[in-house]
């Protein structure tokens, strides 16, 4: 015993002998305890005192006036039977020892060898403190279970636990108030009670790696109750290890989310029919805003036609009127005007491919400073006397990659542009330099990538653009000008021409000081700038072709002033409509030095005709003429050695001019 213990040791000592008590008394007196001493001696007192007080430990002599010991200790297990009791008798032999301690005596001490009281008595009392704390714990054990059983069947989620091998070792009541599923049940048969029959074969794996990966779950199952009802479930479990880090199986619990899943899944479906809603509705304006855009092209091209159709048909009939009363003198003056605004209606078709990027490019360096020059008469007409025109040309301008012929219709389309924006008159200026863009350099972007460019700004003083037209100006159809008087197509086709070429376009404008519009047209490093050679000029001969040419035309009227042209130049000529009534005539014999096709014929293509003629004919000169160019962004990439294309209305000079490179190169 320990002899800091301050609680005193209650002793009940049955001895009717004085001495013996004595004796026993001192031997007591050597254990290192606070003792309380009772004696008795009869029965009677034996049972007053067992009736009037707890005692630790009792002591008792086998020979006693009435009664013995075995009755003693029959009583004292009858009122306690955890108290230690010790048999201390001068005549016990070896039978009565075992029949004692088999009666539940603790220990016995003969009166020949009273010394051994003080280790027995210490020992008897340390086993029944022992014995003691052990019922006390498996007493508050029980509580604790109990306790814990009690908040596990009350709780509103499910509570259960698994042992190693994943049998359910726990089960709280709510499997069965709530879904129908004893706990006997859920022991016997585990998770397959409960949950759906067609997620089992799937959450029956997933069970088996978490066991093996001992790791965390947490998921929603679908569940199904006793009644059929089917119903969801959170659930979240985690890995049970001792004090050792063996591994005991896993504790988890389950909570219903059926309302909160359905209302959920209801609100995503409703997400999904209002954004499907929402698509049908954005759709319907994109339709809108597409159906206006179109109404403002076919408004600007009917209104730019019309104009050019009044100026043909007027002209016509005017030349119709001379000619029947042989009134020749005005005649050219009409011719020209006809021109004119045929010419005009080209420049428009031109834009419309421009924007649809459909057109072919002529990609050769040029001499920007020169193009620029050339349009110093034409832009100074087209301008007016209330429009002060400056060019600034910068010395020394690299040779840059473009289309000539698309490169003067952007600088004209520009500067119709700053003659509408200063309807009061005001300043024009065109410049051109060079320009480098290197790593880092703000200007560069995604669109303008790092290199060397040459730029041509131009600048006007007019009313500018506010914000909102300025974030608009490339917009395709997008135009301030009244319904019918613009396609909306000038800008998006510059920007279009430039995006080709593998230039940019850049705006920058402030509402009542001006616009400025700068292009960028990449810079050649792989020859310097050539001039094209020069045309002549509109009352010389052009010299006479030798040959013969296969005209493929589908448009009778094309075809018939094509053939006129090839006849007044000299040339043979072959007619056909379409590419099967092509073939026929490059398979025969006969000679044909140029096949001069459409590309959108009906059938067969121009492109593929001229694939199959070079087949039955290599080396066959080969001339195309297009509107537009499908898939073909430059003119290198649409024609091959020995070919050639010119754009529809074409220039007649020009045809002959192609047609005699060909024929005769």
């Amino acid at each position: 015993m320990s002899p800091s213990a301050e609680k005193p040791v209650a002793l009940l000592l049955v001895e009717d002998s004085d001495i013996d008590a004595e004796l026993i008394a001192h031997q007591f007196r050597k254990i290192d305890q606070p003792l309380i001493l009772t004696r008795v001696a009869v029965r009677a007192e034996y049972e007053a005192a067992l009736a009037g007080g707890d005692f630790d430990i009792i002591l008792s002599d086998y020979s006693l006036p009435g009664f013995n010991g075995l009755a003693a200790l029959e009583l004292a297990r009858a009122r306690d039977p955890a108290v230690p009791f010790i048999f201390i008798s001068g005549v016990i032999g070896e039978e009565f020892a075992t029949e004692a301690l088999r009666a539940g005596a603790t220990d016995y001490v003969t009166k020949r060898n009273l010394a051994r009281i003080p280790m027995v008595v210490a020992r008897a009392l340390r086993e029944a403190e022992d014995r003691r704390q052990a019922r006390r714990s498996a007493q508050a054990l029980r509580e604790s279970e109990q306790r814990f059983r009690s908040m596990a069947d009350n709780t509103p989620a499910l509570i259960w636990s698994s042992d190693a091998d994943g049998r359910i070792i726990f089960a709280n009541r709510r499997f069965e108030t709530e879904f129908g599923i004893p706990p006997a049940r859920m022991e016997a048969e585990g998770w397959a009670a409960l949950i759906h029959e067609d997620d089992w074969p799937t959450l029956s794996a997933v069970r088996r790696a978490l066991f093996v990966g001992r790791t965390p779950f947490l998921d929603d199952m679908r569940v199904r109750k006793a009644t059929g009802e089917v119903r969801w479930l959170r659930c979240e479990s985690s890995p049970r290890f001792d004090d050792a880090g063996t591994f005991l199986g896993f504790l988890g619990c389950a909570i219903d989310i059926t309302e909160t899943k359905l209302a959920r899944d209801a609100l995503e479906a409703e997400v999904v029919a209002r954004t499907e809603e929402l698509r049908v509705k954005e759709e319907a304006l994109r339709q809108s805003h597409k159906m206006e855009a179109i109404g403002q092209l076919t408004g600007g091209i009917a209104h730019d036609f019309n104009n050019m159709l009044a100026g043909i048909v007027g002209a016509a009939d005017l030349i119709q009127k001379r000619v029947r009363d042989a009134r020749f003198d005005s005649i050219g003056r009409y011719v020209d005007n006809i021109l004119s605004s045929a010419h005009r209606a080209a420049g428009l078709t031109h834009r419309l491919l421009a924007f649809a990027r459909r057109q072919t490019l002529d990609l050769k360096p040029a001499d920007i400073n020169q193009l620029v020059s050339s349009l110093d008469d034409l832009l100074r007409r087209t301008l007016g006397q209330g429009i002060d025109l400056q060019i600034s040309l910068a010395p020394e301008v690299w040779p840059a990659i473009t289309d000539a012929n698309q490169f003067e219709s952007a600088i004209l389309n520009l500067a119709i542009n700053a003659r509408d924006a200063m309807t009061a008159g005001g300043r024009l200026t065109i410049q051109t330099s060079n320009v480098t863009i290197g790593e880092g350099d703000e200007r560069a972007s995604a669109d303008l990538q790092p290199g060397d460019y040459v730029l041509t700004c131009v600048t006007d003083t007019g009313t500018g653009m506010p914000p909102e037209v300025l974030e608009k100006a490339f917009d395709p159809f997008f135009t301030t000008k009244p319904i019918g008087h613009g396609t909306g197509l000038g800008l998006s086709m510059i920007y279009g021409f430039a995006r080709q070429v593998g230039g940019h376009v850049t705006l920058a404008s402030t509402p009542g000081k001006g616009t400025t519009i700068c292009l960028y047209m990449p810079r050649d490093r792989s020859a310097p700038a050539t001039a094209e050679a020069p045309r002549p000029g509109p009352h010389e001969a052009p010299p006479k072709g030798r040959g013969t040419v296969l005209v493929v035309e589908d448009e009778l009227v094309v075809r018939m002033v094509v053939i006129d042209i090839l006849e007044e130049h000299g040339y043979g000529v072959i007619e056909a409509e379409t590419a099967a009534d092509a073939l026929p005539h490059l398979e025969g014999p006969g000679t044909i030095d140029l096949l001069l096709t459409d590309v959108g014929l009906p059938g067969m293509n121009g492109r593929a005709l001229a694939h199959e003629a070079r087949r039955l004919r290599p080396g066959l000169k080969i001339l195309f003429a297009t509107g537009y160019a499908e898939g073909a962004s430059q003119r290198s990439a649409f024609v091959g050695e020995g070919m050639d294309y010119i754009a529809k209305p074409f220039d007649l000079d020009e045809l002959g001019r192609k047609i005699r490179a060909l024929t005769e190169g």
